[in-house]
Parts: C-alpha cells; structure tokens; sequence
C-alpha cells in the first residue's frame, strides 16, 4: 500500500516503535516517582501508539497479501512478523482500554504491568528485526 509512492505500512511502524518504549521509560519512571506527568505521558504514549499500530496492522496486511503474490519465498519470514508485532499491538491495545476506564484518575502502573510492557518491548524489537531484514534484505514494501 503506498501513497505517491511510498509505503505507508513503512511509515506509519517508527510511532509504535518508538511509542511503546517510550511509555515503558514513563511508567517505569512513574512508579519510581509517583510523578503524575510520567503517568499521563505513559498513557498518551501508550493511546498513540496502539491507535498508529492498528494503522500499521493495515497496511501490513496490504503488504502482505501484495507479497503473497509477488514473493512467495517471503511469506513465511512476514508472517511471523505480522504475529509478533500484531500480538504486541493486540496487547496494548486491552493495556490501552484497560487505562482509559480510570481515566483521567490514573495511577502509576505496578510492578507487574511494567515487566509486561518491557516483555512486550523485547518481543517488538524481534519483530522489527524481522521487519527490517523484509525491508533491507527481501526488498518488501519498496522500490526496486
């Protein structure tokens, strides 16, 4: 999927790639504090991210089925990464929802919701390995 010829799934994966860590650093840097700014910037980090990373979910699968047809050897390393990155959105996404009920009296997220969200963050930088090496090494998603 492109627009002007360029790939928006390429385009739209730096939010949540940067999105996500950043609401980790937040709520990590929350809990310690109790800061309430680290709190709500954790969660707005965190609302961005998943909002942009349906985007990219999307336009993946655009990708995707493009793929299907034009590289079948691809398929397989695409579908591992679609799952890895969808789970990870998929995942924050209830971690979002779940937030926004107590909106905007938000607390600082405990201990275990932080060891999630830095799991989560591990799993994603798998999946963006995978994405690049789709990128870089199989040419998906851009000019030839």
């Amino acid at each position: 999927m492109k627009v002007f010829g360029h790939p928006v799934h390429i385009m739209l994966i730096h939010f949540p790639a940067a999105l996500f860590p950043m609401d980790f650093v937040c709520s990590v840097v929350g809990y310690i504090t109790k800061e309430f700014s680290f709190v709500q910037a954790s969660f707005y980090a965190m609302v961005g991210g998943a909002i942009v990373g349906c985007g990219a979910i999307i336009t993946g699968t655009f990708d995707l089925l493009n793929v299907i047809n034009e590289k079948p050897s691809v398929v397989k390393k695409a579908l591992i990464h679609g799952s890895i990155n969808g789970t990870v959105v998929v995942i924050y996404i209830v971690l979002t929802f779940v937030a926004y009920k107590s909106y905007p009296q938000l607390e600082p997220d405990q201990i275990a919701k932080i060891f999630l969200k830095g799991g989560l963050i591990t799993f994603m930088i798998l999946g963006n390995y995978l994405g690049g090496s789709l990128i870089l090494k199989d040419k998906i998603g851009i000019e030839k």
